[in-house]
């Protein structure tokens, strides 16, 4: 784990940034406004928050990681329970396919078997992510959390910048690799992977954090919930929900689905094959 000091930021974006990232979105009428306005209008109001001293993990949990916790308390995911997960199936979008599991997210062979052992595991609900972290001795990260550790201090789109990350390794992402498989892509950029990367094959941030963003989306402690706005600290979200919060983007998001900003939510009973976590830790 590293260390995030304590400290405060601006948590969400501005109106001009949010209209920036929905004239992108709807730019040769690939998306309505409707909908472009409605995934990133949840990113308003930007509101400073303050935040005590924490721990997070430098990288998303592993597959190899993640056996460990099975063998050690027969875990059985959501996935494992219901007997399907969610996938991402060329040409045919998302599947729900049946027999797939943390161990076979695609249904096919398993992690193990397909030298996956150091690439994020997915397809848990975060019924899934909250029992492993609590073994560990740890816990989800808040929202709040999980934005001050992905910005390190920056308050830029990404933590590279605004731009183009050029020849830079930085994330895994819809780019190159992946314009066989995904549509749209971040053209001149190839990160190497069309799905999930090992954990750590990018540079990390200015923190020390590795895939903060790209790779696999990653559940939160926090009920997704409009932000209340104003001055807050250590911000725990709503007391209820439907949803739970997910950030990061991962390997299936375009660039402006994977900025620090952008809050995305899911079901906690759901399961997909780009959705991971890793955990946190109070400092104290």
């Amino acid at each position: 784990m590293v260390l995030i000091p304590a400290g405060s930021f601006w948590m969400g974006s501005t109106e001009d940034e949010v209209e920036r990232v929905v004239d992108e979105c709807t730019r040769g009428g690939r998306h309505k406004e409707e909908t472009c306005r409605g995934l990133f209008k949840p990113e308003l109001p930007r509101h400073q928050v303050t935040l005590d001293a924490f721990y997070v993990d430098v990288y998303e949990v592993t597959n190899r990681l993640f056996e460990k916790f099975v063998n050690a308390t027969g875990h059985q995911t959501t996935a494992e329970r219901e007997g399907t997960a969610i996938a991402f199936v060329e040409q045919k979008g998302w599947q729900e396919v049946s027999g797939a599991s943390w161990r076979q997210p695609d249904g096919g062979e398993t992690v193990f078997v397909s030298n996956r052992d150091e690439h994020p595991v997915v397809s848990v609900s975060w019924y899934d992510a909250e029992a492993y972290c609590r073994w560990a001795g740890k816990r989800l990260p808040t929202e709040a959390e999980w934005e001050y550790a992905a910005r390190a201090g920056t308050q830029t789109r990404t933590w590279w910048g605004n731009g183009h990350p050029g020849s830079r390794r930085v994330a895994n992402l819809a780019d190159e690799s992946a314009k066989n498989l995904l549509a749209p892509v971040l053209t001149g950029y190839d990160d190497g992977y069309a799905r999930t990367a090992p954990v750590g094959s990018y540079e990390a941030n200015p923190w020390g954090v590795q895939d903060s963003i790209g790779n696999v989306s990653e559940w939160t402690a926090d009920w997704f919930g409009g932000y209340s706005g104003g001055q807050e600290r250590n911000p725990r979200g709503p007391s209820n929900g439907q949803s739970r919060v997910v950030r990061g983007g991962s390997w299936y998001r375009y660039a402006r689905a994977v900025r620090s900003a952008f809050r995305d939510w899911n079901n906690p009973s759901v399961w997909y094959n780009n959705n991971g976590f890793r955990c946190a830790q109070d400092a104290q």
